[in-house]
C-alpha cells in the first residue's frame, strides 16, 4: 500500500514537472512577438483547463486565475491583454518549473485576517496583483469608500500584498514596503499586512 501511494506521488509530480515545463514553452512562444491576440488568449485557456494539475498549483493557478477573469465578459481590452501579456513575462521570468518549488516568501510576513473594513481605512498596494493592473485595484477600494496612500505611513490601516508578489520577494527579499510596514508594526503602528485573497474577499 505504501509503495502505491508512494508511485502515485512520483507519477504526480512527474506530471507536474512535465505540464510547468509544456506550459513554460507555451508561453514563451506566446510573448515572443511581445502581443497576444484573442485567440492565443482563448487557446492559452483551453490548455489550462485541460491541465489542472498545473492550473490548480502555484504558479499556474495564478495564471489561471488571471486568463479566467480576461475572459470572462467575452470582451478583451487593450488594459487586459497587457496586464496578461506582464502576468506571462513574470512567470516565465521566474521559470515555471521551479516556481512550482519555491515558497511564496511574501507569505511570511502576512496577518491572519479575513475580514475588514474597505469604507474609510487608508489602504497602500504592493508587488503585481491577479485582480486586476494597480490602477484597477485603487479604483475599487476607492469606489468602495477606502482611501489608497502609494506609500507605507504610521495613519495607514491595510498594505495589500499582490498574489504575484514580485521579483524580490522570489530572491528572499520582503521588498521595501512590506520591510516599512514591518518596522511600523513592531513600533506599535496598527497596520495589517493582508494578502490580496483576503483583500478580494472584502470587496
Amino acid at each position: 500500500m505504501v509503495n502505491f501511494f508512494a508511485r502515485q506521488a512520483i507519477a504526480y509530480k512527474n506530471e507536474l514537472n512535465q505540464s510547468c515545463s509544456e506550459l513554460t514553452g507555451l508561453a514563451e512562444g506566446l510573448i515572443a512577438d511581445k502581443q497576444l491576440n484573442d485567440a492565443e488568449i482563448q487557446f492559452l485557456h483551453r490548455w489550462l483547463e485541460r491541465h489542472d494539475v498545473v492550473a490548480c498549483q502555484w504558479p499556474g493557478d495564478v495564471l489561471h486565475a488571471r486568463v479566467k477573469a480576461v475572459i470572462s465578459d467575452g470582451v478583451i481590452t487593450e488594459e487586459e491583454r497587457g496586464h496578461l501579456l506582464d502576468t506571462l513575462r513574470l512567470l516565465v521570468g521566474g521559470h515555471l518549473d521551479r516556481l512550482a518549488e519555491a515558497p511564496r516568501v511574501n507569505e511570511l510576513a502576512l496577518d491572519g485576517l479575513t475580514n475588514f473594513a474597505i469604507a474609510d481605512s487608508l489602504f497602500c498596494l504592493t508587488g503585481d496583483f491577479v485582480y486586476a493592473p494597480r490602477a484597477q485595484c485603487e479604483e475599487a477600494v476607492i469606489s468602495r469608500g477606502g482611501k489608497v496612500s502609494q506609500s507605507v505611513t504610521k495613519k495607514l490601516n491595510y498594505l495589500v500584498v499582490g498574489g504575484l508578489g514580485s521579483k524580490e520577494w522570489k530572491h528572499g527579499s520582503f521588498g521595501t514596503k512590506i520591510e516599512k510596514a514591518m518596522e511600523y508594526k513592531r513600533a506599535g503602528c496598527p497596520i495589517f499586512i493582508v494578502h490580496e485573497n483576503a483583500w478580494m474577499a472584502c470587496l
